[in-house]
Parts: C-alpha cells; sequence; structure tokens
C-alpha cells in the first residue's frame, strides 16, 4: 500500500501575499543590486558554493519546493507516493515544463529521464561533484556505484564496478521518477530541493562535454526554473529574466533582476541606494546607527531577516597542524583535558562576542545549542526545548559562569601540570580577513578570556589567515587551536548538525585524536538516533541526547548565528520562499518588491503578521 500526496498548492503559491508594512510596486518590476564575488561555474551539479547556488536556484526547478511559510509544495512533480516502510518514492512530473536555453527558446521537455541523468553525472566520481556524499547518502547502491567509479589510491585495489541498474533512481516513464532509498528517511523531501537533485537533460549534456557550465557564457546551460540568465558578463554584471515558459509564470512577479559587479559593493551601496541607483543595500552597524539618528534616512532600514541557519560555534582541534612556535603537543595536552575545555565554555562571554555582529540585540542571536531555534519541531515543541537539550536552552544567561569558569581554570592547572603541560597554553585563533567582524570578534575574545583568567593561563594568539582558500588551508588541515566555525544544514532534521562532528570529518578532529571512549559513546547514540525512522519524537529526543552530551563535554561551544544587522531593500522580507536548509531562501520566485524599503517599526509588524500566518497553516 502507498501514501500518495496530492498536488495541493497554498494560497500563498497562488497569488501574491505581501503581509502588512508597505505598498508593492506597480509596473515592470526590476530588482538591481550589487555583488562582489563572482562565481566559477555554472554547473550546480558539481558546486557546492552558496553564490553558485543561489544562481542555480533561480533558474533550475527541483521535484518539490517550499511556499513562504516552510511548507513543502509540488514543483516539477505534482504529486508523489511513498511506499508503506517509507524507502520508495514515486513522483508524477507535471504537464508543461519545458527546457530553454539562454534566448527563452524551446529546446525539450522536461522528463524523468533528466533527474537519471543528473544522478548518473553526480555520482560519477571522476566528476568530482562537491554534493555526491547528499545523494549517495541516500539513495541505495549509489555508494558502491560512486565508489565503483572513483580512482584507486597509489597501491590500492581499485573498488568493484556495480551496473547503473543496482542504483536506486529509476525512470518509469516520461512523467514518472523513482527514488529507492537505503533506509526509510524522514527529511528525505526536505533533500529534494538541494542542487545534487535537480535536473539536467542528458542530450545537452552529452554534446557540451566539459563545456557542461563552464562560467564563460550563458549558453552552457539549459533553463528549467522561473529564470533565464539572460546576460552574463563576468565581474561586470549578470541579469535574470523571467523565463516565459516557465510553468508558474503568474507567481514570478519580478521581471528583470540586474546584478552588478562592484569591488566596492560593501562600502558604495549605502550611498548608491539612497540616489535611487540600486534597490538593495547591506548596512553596517556604524551606518545603521547614524541613519537610525538622521529622520531622512531611519525609514530607509529595517533589521536583516535572518533566512540563515548557518549555525555558529567555537571548535577545538584535536589534531594541531600549526607551527612549534605555537607548541602543538601542549595544546594537545590541554585539548584533551575536559576541565581545561569547561573553563573555555564557562569563561567564554559570547554576548561580548556577538556585539560585534549585532550591537543592539545580541542576545537575540545567540544559541546555547549546536542546531539552532526554529529549526523544527515536533508537535509544537522546539527540537532544542526537547529531552536533554531543554535545560541547556532554559540558561537564561547563556553559558558564561565566571565562578564555575576559575573553578575549572583551577583544576584544569593541577591535572594539566600534573600530566606535563607548561603554562601559559598558547590558543592559536586564526581568522578570515575577508569576513567582516571576525577579527574584531577575535580580539573581544581574546581580551576577554586572557582578562578572566590571567596572563598565566593562556595565551589567545589571533592570527590573521589567507583570505582566499581560507577552509582548505587553515581549518581542514588542522592549523589551529580554537576557531570560529559554522555549518549550514542541508535537510530538514537534526541529523544534519551533526556532520560536522561525525566520522572523517574536517572541522576538529575528535573522532580520531580526542578520548575514544567519549567518541564511540558520543557516535553510539547518534546512530541510534539516526536509527529510529518511524517515530518522530523519539528520533529528535534521541538526537538532543547526542547533542546534549556533546556540548556538556564542551568538545564545541554554540555560539548562535551571525546574521544581525539591517538592509535597505525594497524586496520584501516575506514574500518569497522560506527554508531553514537548502537553496529556498536564494529563489526570488514568488518575492515582491516595494515601493520602499519598510522601516524597523514595518518590519517588526510584517515580521509578526508572518509569524501568525505560519502558526495558522
Amino acid at each position: 500500500m502507498k501514501r500518495c500526496f496530492a498536488a495541493i498548492v497554498t494560497l500563498a503559491l497562488l497569488a501574491v501575499c505581501v503581509l502588512p508594512g508597505a505598498a508593492v510596486a506597480e509596473g515592470d518590476s526590476v530588482y538591481r543590486t550589487l555583488y562582489t564575488g563572482e562565481i566559477t561555474t555554472l554547473n550546480y551539479l558539481y558546486t557546492s558554493t552558496t553564490n553558485e547556488f543561489a544562481l542555480a536556484a533561480n533558474v533550475i526547478d527541483t521535484l518539490v519546493e517550499y511556499d513562504q511559510y516552510g511548507n513543502i509544495q509540488p514543483s516539477l512533480a505534482e504529486s508523489w507516493d511513498v511506499s508503506e516502510d517509507g524507502t520508495v518514492y514515486t513522483f508524477h512530473l507535471r504537464d508543461g515544463i519545458t527546457w530553454v536555453d539562454h534566448n527563452g527558446e524551446y529546446y525539450a521537455d522536461v522528463k524523468a529521464q533528466d533527474f537519471v541523468s543528473a544522478a548518473q553525472y553526480v555520482l560519477n566520481a571522476q566528476n568530482a561533484s562537491s554534493t555526491a556524499s547528499i545523494m549517495y547518502g541516500l539513495i541505495a547502491g549509489a555508494e558502491e556505484y560512486y565508489l565503483g567509479t572513483s580512482t584507486p589510491e597509489e597501491g590500492e585495489d581499485p573498488y568493484p564496478v556495480t551496473e547503473w541498474e543496482t542504483v536506486g533512481v529509476k525512470a518509469l516513464d516520461d512523467k514518472t521518477v523513482e527514488y529507492t532509498l537505503k533506509t526509510a528517511t524522514p527529511y528525505f523531501l526536505s533533500s529534494l530541493t538541494y542542487v545534487c537533485f535537480m535536473p539536467v537533460n542528458g542530450d545537452f549534456l552529452a554534446a557540451q562535454g566539459e563545456n557542461f557550465g563552464v562560467a564563460t557564457s550563458n549558453d552552457s546551460i539549459l533553463y528549467c526554473g522561473a529564470y533565464i540568465l539572460s546576460e552574463f558578463a563576468p565581474q561586470e554584471k549578470r541579469v535574470y529574466t523571467a523565463n516565459e515558459s516557465y510553468w508558474d509564470r503568474e507567481n514570478v512577479h519580478i521581471d528583470t533582476i540586474e546584478q552588478t559587479y562592484n569591488k566596492e559593493a560593501e562600502t558604495l551601496a549605502p550611498e548608491l541606494y539612497r540616489r535611487g541607483e540600486i534597490d538593495a543595500a547591506s548596512i553596517d552597524n556604524t551606518i545603521a546607527q547614524q541613519w537610525l539618528s538622521d529622520p531622512e534616512t531611519a525609514d530607509l532600514i529595517h533589521p536583516t531577516r535572518n533566512t540563515s541557519f548557518y549555525s555558529y560555534f567555537f571548535a577545538f582541534n584535536f589534531d594541531p597542524e600549526f607551527d612549534a612556535e605555537y607548541e602543538p603537543e601542549n595544546w594537545k595536552l590541554a585539548v584533551n583535558n575536559e576541565a581545561f575545555r569547561k573553563s573555555f565554555y564557562y569563561g567564554l562571554d559570547r554576548l561580548k562576542a556577538m556585539y560585534v555582529y549585532e550591537p543592539d540585540n545580541p542576545e537575540m542571536l545567540l544559541c546555547n545549542t549546536m542546531t539552532l531555534a526554529d529549526f523544527v519541531t515536533y508537535e509544537g515543541t522546539d527540537y532544542v526545548d526537547m529531552g536533554d537539550l531543554e535545560p541547556i536552552t532554559a540558561l537564561q544567561d547563556g553559558t558564561y559562569n565566571e565562578e564555575m569558569a576559575l573553578q575549572y581554570r583551577d583544576q584544569a592547572i593541577a591535572e594539566l601540570t600534573e600530566a606535563g603541560a607548561t603554562f601559559p597554553i598558547k590558543v592559536l585563533m586564526p581568522y578570515n580577513p575577508s569576513s567582516t567582524g571576525w577579527d574584531e570578534m577575535c580580539v573581544v575574545v581574546e581580551q576577554q578570556l586572557e582578562g578572566l583568567f590571567g596572563p598565566d593561563y593562556v595565551d589567545i594568539i589571533v592570527e590573521a589567515g589567507p583570505s582566499s582558500g581560507f577552509l582548505g588551508e587553515v581549518r581542514r588541515v588542522g592549523k589551529y587551536a580554537f576557531m570560529l566555525c559554522n555549518w549550514g544544514p542541508d535537510y530538514a532534521d537534526p541529523e544534519t548538525y551533526t556532520d560536522p562532528l561525525y566520522i572523517d570529518n574536517s572541522y576538529n578532529f575528535m573522532d580520531q585524536y580526542a578520548n575514544q571512549d567519549e567518541m564511540a559513546e558520543y557516535y553510539g547514540l547518534v546512530d541510534a538516533a539516526k536509527a529510529i525512522t518511524d517515530d518522530l519524537g523519539a528520533r529528535y529526543l534521541a538526537f538532543a541526547k547526542a547533542e546534549a552530551y556533546i556540548i556538556n563535554k564542551a568538545y564545541v561551544i554554540p555560539f548562535g548565528n551571525t546574521n544581525g544587522g539591517y538592509s535597505a531593500s525594497r524586496l520584501d522580507p516575506f514574500s518569497g520562499q522560506y527554508a531553514p536548509f537548502g537553496i529556498s531562501n536564494e529563489r526570488y520566485k514568488g518575492a515582491v518588491l516595494l515601493e520602499k524599503s519598510m522601516n524597523t517599526d514595518e518590519y517588526f509588524d510584517a515580521y509578526d503578521a508572518w509569524l501568525e500566518a505560519r502558526s495558522a497553516q
């Protein structure tokens, strides 16, 4: 027996749904912005960068999408069935979905085989897709197929080659695509908005060969989404034009999106917005305070809506690969001492650190857990308020506790001295100089912790890393001791927040170099939670137990979300698609332009109305 999901589309996607706060602009709509970061590829089946996700999200559709309240809706699939055991999903494509070229000319119908062609590309290791692991982590037979296409390391035997027929991605006919999963996966539908599950026309892909998706011209891909990349001049301009052949054209309200390259965009955008030359600008905290105190500009800006669910946390590195001058062997002794880690856990004044990113309401961005609040709920209860996480979330003043911090400092000094460590412990804390505010935040942390503990306990060394390739040259190779890291969710389940700390992670290497008994216990808790697929409440409680364990042992120090500040924008922040993961928040479909930017009062009125409407869903 199968469960059938009909194509029910909410009112939010049937008409312009603007929440109270401002008037919608009349006539043809053009949205003009600046950008600083150029993309390196149009190949959405290869990339894993947000910049390139954002482009793909607007020109390629997925089987399902999200409405403005975070509800899954049909997209290229008008309906789907799920087998009784939850392992087979069968999607029925709607009529009238087509591929067009960069001029908007018809190329072919979108068919079920296009999803198979995309999967074959992603699961071929020679194509080095950055998101292949997401697909082969879910689909039956996919990992074995992927490994069979890989090139073995020198001296190693090749993996057995498996046939494509063993992979759980099938086109049953032109209008029906079937996915067979390794195991029942409660969050599978939410994964389908990720780029690796986007379709590709196999004939076009074969004809393009290595030129598919090259970032030199807009004719290297086809389009089946709300927009066409009608102009593309790298480091000059990108223009998106509404796709007139789009199956849901009536819900595309912005006709043209013009993005102009300017390496000084962050500095110039506010003034260009004031002059009416662009329609959106990020406003840093210094300018925001100036504008808010001036009656002529106070109504031009509003708080930035937090649509990012990137969780920021301070990570301890258990495999230091930094230079000898920073005493990596001494650091290994310190970081493997629980009292030392807990001295940081209780001693770090996160409110002072967050003030760098949000000077007005820093407490609103703090989170005591790795998983952010409002990510997922069960029967009306937020995941972070469930089970073992509830007392952690409930800490009214966060984790800062000076008395406990000093107690753990004294305990760590005694234990580490006996173990042969020398003081002060050198703590290398690098930052990316191209990331706004990170340097200032590191200085705040350095001064605050050294001021609390005294110079004889720790010597925190703040050091600039490279502005390009920072992750590859610093975090992924372990050239830090203590550093701010982040992780963005890929699907709607707490499991996604375990990924940066799971086995073979490239964040803090604790799986190999931390206390192995404690690691076995943590990974056992995670695996037990993953195994619960038929009871969502029990699954969430199990993940809460695992997350609480790793926090209580102070292997990480949760920080929160640094997406604060203000913006000036004619884009209605509550009209477009919304989801705390994937690419939905990057899409312009459904969004509308206002005559002018909301001010702060209008923003909060609209936000309250959105919350009320969302609760009524």
